[in-house]
């Protein structure tokens, strides 16, 4: 009789495990089990078989085995033990972030897709007619069905006779025929030295910190050719959806079809076709937004994350991982190198540079030696002269100029929908999410009101007093700008790449597919086609309102306006074309807008370190957010008071409690620690977690190095 300790699908058990007997099945770790829990069916991982011994309790034997074979290797499971304590979150939903859908623990796991194969016998039989002669002579050793009946459509009766033999098997992943279209470039100088101080011989991070334009994505491509050379595998991580099809582009033009792809956007079948692709060994290459740091890399030689500064890296939901300290934490296991890639490098990133704490690679020239001239508008100014807010005269004619070229537009406005606010026309009451404390949205795509956090929407607003109320729209967002941008330019040919024009799928890529084949004269769009997009035609960026998140109280929203501005301005003039960059601003002479528009990173880092070390925020101190929640505002804010009383601790300090906007109809209240060492903070939460679950019932969500305190 043999014994296995499991991690159930649900987290209310935390990290403890359960204990049951294998009965007749054989068990191994990694495997997923079905078990009975407070009568309840419930999907396992196992994660330790062994003997049975004298309990002290009774043990239940598992119901059924789920998997043939283990579905997580030890790598994995030790990466998900090292989340849980680094995020404060139980192992199970660390278990259910690296896996996809289809592996996942959960009691509505997918099915995985079969198809149906034919296999030839050694019956042997007289009278078969030429065309069955024919087609059983160019059969291999197996064929699909599909494929079978498209050769001869009387496959069914070659099965009648004995002669193939119909089975299932799992679905196996097609290759994409993709033909090798380019080769390494030859670099400059300063790529050449920094590709050459990427050695392969261990682990060790590089910061490469390369203006827009200087080349950084060839020195990926090169070295991952190396590693390739040495049987080795690579990882390539960007941080939007929109930024894969251009890299996937550059990649397989230079390695064709040993290239997986992974993302959100790709449904459950396809993500595990990918992760047993990697899983198998049979593809070298993954590309890939945060989920892909999760892959079954069997010997990783290179780890690129590419845009690291980006704040899409940080997941947004229990576990609050940072895809940059997960490919940390494997390139360690894999003793390979991390780059981390930006022209804008998160502050705590380049300080770390500047320590020593990473090898510091810098590329300060663009490749075509141009960089784009930058044209400040004062959007004041030009109210004072009764010109448009939205399109000044100058921005007017700079889009004139670039259509009367042939050239392309770039827009830039991170807000989506149409109003950002609406307003009763006859109370002047601003019209609120009923779950939300926050505005509600107009979009005029589906005459739609919505709530941008909770998803709240509707069509038609309730009767007030036996009436509709009249409403009255104000704050311009992508939907409004385009209608605008189309009214003072009639015959230019405009898209609009945003949250709402990118709900289907691959309509990324169709959109900026469409933009690259120039089928289109100006892109309108949110901080999406802010970043490392490249397209020769574009020679005007123009960003409409780049004070929009200034206007935020978050201690991060000065460094995140330089880094869009920064990231924006390098759209344009990337070809044989000198670029030009409109800023319309209400704050010109404010220091983020003025850095981003000369480009001067470093003076941006050493002035924005200065407020950072007054106020004691990262990199000089490390952060936590313990959050609680609860229907009833009274209880949230007693639980974090409870939980503050409770933590120990006299080398941080500590925030809070605060009372933070209600979402989703849940109140929020939050404490904040402050302090330079984050271990003991850390195993401070956890020995409070242990106390303070004995005496409440009320969630608390941690949050380890916030990315935003909003």
């Amino acid at each position: 009789m043999m014994y296995c300790d499991v991690y159930i699908e649900q987290g209310f058990l935390n990290n403890q495990t359960l204990t049951y007997s294998c009965g007749d099945f054989v068990v191994s770790f990694g495997m997923r089990v079905v078990v009975n829990v407070r009568g309840r069916r419930m999907i396992a991982f196992v994660s330790k078989v062994y003997p049975a011994v004298e309990l002290e309790f009774k043990v239940q034997a598992i119901v059924d085995v789920v998997d043939e074979e283990a579905v997580l290797n030890t790598e994995l499971f030790e990466l998900a033990t090292w989340m849980s304590y680094r995020t404060v979150s139980p192992i199970i939903r660390c278990l259910q972030t690296i896996l996809p859908n289809k592996l996942k623990p959960k009691g509505s796991h997918g099915s995985i897709k079969m198809e149906r194969m034919l296999q030839k016998t050694d019956v042997v039989i007289e009278g078969l007619t030429p065309l069955q002669s024919s087609f059983l002579d160019s059969f291999g050793e197996e064929i699909d069905y599909t494929s079978a009946r498209k050769e001869y459509s009387g496959v069914r009766s070659l099965i009648d006779k004995g002669v193939l033999v119909e089975y299932s098997r799992e679905f196996e992943y097609r290759n994409k025929v993709v033909e090798v279209t380019s080769h390494d470039l030859t670099l400059t100088a300063a790529q050449q030295e920094a590709l050459d101080q990427i050695l392969l011989d261990g682990f060790n991070t590089f910061l490469l910190h390369g203006v827009t334009g200087s080349g950084k994505t060839e020195i990926y491509l090169q070295k991952a050719r190396e590693v390739l050379n040495n049987g080795k595998q690579v990882l390539i991580m960007v941080p939007e959806i929109s930024l894969t099809p251009q890299m996937i582009t550059r990649f397989s033009s230079r390695f064709g079809s040993d290239i997986a792809i992974y993302h959100s956007a790709l449904n459950d079948q396809e993500k595990y076709e990918q992760y047993t692709r990697v899983q198998n060994g049979s593809v070298s290459i993954v590309v890939g937004t945060r989920s892909s740091v999760f892959m079954p890399f069997k010997d990783l030689g290179l780890i690129v994350v590419d845009e690291e500064h980006d704040m899409s890296y940080k997941q947004t939901n229990v576990p609050y991982y940072h895809a940059r300290d997960v490919a940390k934490y494997r390139a360690k296991i894999h003793q390979c190198p991390l780059v981390l890639g930006s022209a804008s490098p998160s502050l705590e990133t380049y300080a770390r540079a500047l320590r020593g704490v990473y090898t510091l690679l810098e590329l300060d020239e663009r490749i075509n030696l141009m960089f784009p001239e930058v044209t400040l508008i004062d959007t004041q100014e030009a109210l004072k002269r009764r010109e448009s807010s939205v399109l000044t005269n100058e921005l007017i004619e700079g889009i004139q100029k670039r259509l009367d070229l042939k050239q392309q537009v770039v827009l830039l406005l991170n807000r989506r929908g149409y109003h950002t606010m609406l307003k009763n026309a006859d109370t002047d009451a601003i019209m609120m999410c009923p779950n939300c404390d926050v505005a509600l949205n107009y979009h005029k795509d589906g005459q739609s009101i919505r709530c941008h956090m909770c998803g709240y929407g509707v069509n038609h607003l309730p009767l007030i007093d036996g009436k509709r109320p009249k409403l009255v729209g104000s704050g311009m967002a992508t939907q409004k700008l385009s209608e605008y941008v189309q009214s003072v330019f009639p015959d230019a040919r405009i898209l609009r790449m945003d949250a709402d024009t990118t709900r289907t799928k691959n309509s990324h890529e169709k959109i900026l597919d469409s933009f690259i084949n120039y089928e289109a004269d100006i892109l309108i769009g949110t901080q999406m086609i802010a970043k490392g997009l490249d397209i020769e035609r574009v020679t005007l960026v123009g960003i409409v309102n780049a004070d929009t998140s200034l206007a935020y109280t978050d201690y991060r929203s000065v460094e995140t306006t330089f880094d869009l501005l920064l990231q924006a301005s390098g759209r344009a003039g990337r070809g044989r074309h000198v670029g030009e960059v409109m800023i319309q601003t209400f704050n010109p002479d404010h220091y983020a807008i003025v850095y981003a528009m000369h480009h001067q990173y470093k003076s941006f880092f050493q002035k924005e370190m200065n407020y950072r070390k007054i106020a004691g925020y990262p990199p000089y101190n490390y952060l936590i957010s313990i959050v609680f929640s609860h229907e009833d505002e009274a209880r949230a804010f007693d639980a974090s008071l409870s939980f503050k009383k409770l933590l120990m601790g006299d080398d941080f300090g500590i925030i809070g409690p605060t009372m933070l906007r209600k979402i989703n109809r849940t109140h929020r209240s939050r404490i904040i620690l402050k302090g330079k060492d984050l271990d003991g903070m850390l195993q401070s939460i956890h020995q409070t977690q242990t106390l303070y679950a004995a005496i409440s019932r009320i969630g608390m969500v941690v949050d380890v190095n916030p990315l935003t305190l909003e």
